[in-house]
């Protein structure tokens, strides 16, 4: 049985409009030509161009701010200027409003959805901790899960989550409150881990959001809400997707982070918080899209917080076979060379949502 009878879907949650008049709007913004539109996920677009390489282009939620997606096109421009491989602006202004709705152009990552392999890992990792040592100094609070929180730490993530289910409780029939009690206690205990060390993050760093490029190189998309917030959120979530696919896909994550940074030792001590809690968000929102049921979904928390909890404990051993480098402290290093890979592959997992380049999934 699923939480409500007619239950929302991601279009509902978060709507968007004038798909119709987008060419219209592009052309006349940007001076460019579509020739096509091609929708990739909610909101999100691969622009077709007559006149040169193809675009993607972001419509946001009418009650998200433009001031959000003009702070998503600050941090690209400072990804670019840091020469971190992301997904970089189209155009020298590239967030316009199309009726009502902010909207972001970026240009086209060609390539192919990153693999699950243990290559791919390692250099995620490596990448991770590249981009959390990059000083974060005047950025913007982010980290959240778009699809939950519009601008917002992973705090707030948990925040909406809790939100929301407060909301759908009003509905629900008596014999099903006690899951719901039981999923709401669940999320209550989760770990935000805003008290701990911060950094530049991405709100959803997994291979769903890496793009293999023809170069041979990884190029991260989808910067959607990115900010300043606890770098061990993000790190615990690769964790989660890489030791859901075996040890020797979390070993490489371990390694390839720690060519920069080692995490403190609060932040191990709470890493089994950590990596259980956005796989937890997002059972809450599987359940909240109508797409697993609440039953099937308190079924499982027993045995995926196990799972965190073992993950966390091989990441830590990991990690401490660098106990006496000056890294462990959580100062960086200096530069060195399944189902589960993202927010949007897990819920495509259970929904069969369709993972894009936007690869929010």
């Amino acid at each position: 049985m699923v939480l409500v009878a007619e239950p929302p879907t991601s279009r509902t949650i978060q709507p968007r409009s004038g798909q119709d008049t987008l060419p219209a709007h592009l052309e006349t913004r940007y001076g460019i030509q579509v020739a096509r539109l091609t929708e990739l996920d909610l909101g999100v677009y691969r622009v077709g161009r007559r006149d040169g390489p193809d675009w993607v282009a972001r419509v946001f939620a009418a009650d998200r701010p433009i001031a959000a997606a003009e702070g998503d096109a600050a941090l690209l421009r400072r990804m670019e200027q840091e020469e971190f491989p992301a997904e970089r602006c189209a155009a020298q202004e590239p967030v316009s409003v199309h009726e009502g709705q902010g909207l972001l152009v970026t240009r086209y990552v060609e390539g192919t959805r990153a693999d699950g392999s243990r290559r791919t890992f390692a250099r995620l990792g490596d990448l991770l901790g590249r981009l959390h040592a990059l000083p974060s100094d005047h950025v913007r609070d982010g980290g959240g899960w778009h699809h939950l929180v519009h601008q917002g730490t992973p705090a707030a993530e948990i925040a909406a989550a809790r939100s929301r289910l407060d909301t759908a409780a009003r509905g629900l029939p008596a014999d099903q409150q006690p899951l719901l009690a039981a999923l709401r206690a669940e999320l209550d205990r989760t770990d935000g881990c805003e008290d701990l060390p911060q950094a530049l993050i991405h709100p959803d760093f997994a291979p769903a959001n890496a793009i293999a490029s023809p170069d041979n190189g990884l190029v991260l998309v989808d910067w959607t809400g990115a900010g300043r917030g606890p770098r061990l959120y993000p790190l615990a979530f690769l964790l989660w997707a890489a030791g859901c696919r075996g040890p020797s896909r979390l070993d490489a994550v371990v390694a390839g982070y720690r060519e920069h940074l080692t995490p403190g030792d609060a932040e191990i001590g709470r890493l089994a918080g950590a990596i259980w809690a956005r796989p937890l968000v997002l059972a809450c929102w599987t359940v909240l899209a109508g797409r697993k049921g609440l039953a099937e979904t308190v079924a499982d928390l027993a045995a995926d917080r196990e799972l965190a909890e073992r993950l966390a404990d091989r990441a830590a051993r990991a990690f401490a076979v660098v106990t006496s480098d000056p890294a462990a402290t959580g100062h960086p290093r200096g530069t060195g060379a399944a189902h589960r890979d993202g927010a949007g592959a897990q819920a495509a997992r259970l929904g069969e949502a369709r993972p894009t380049q936007s690869r929010v999934k």
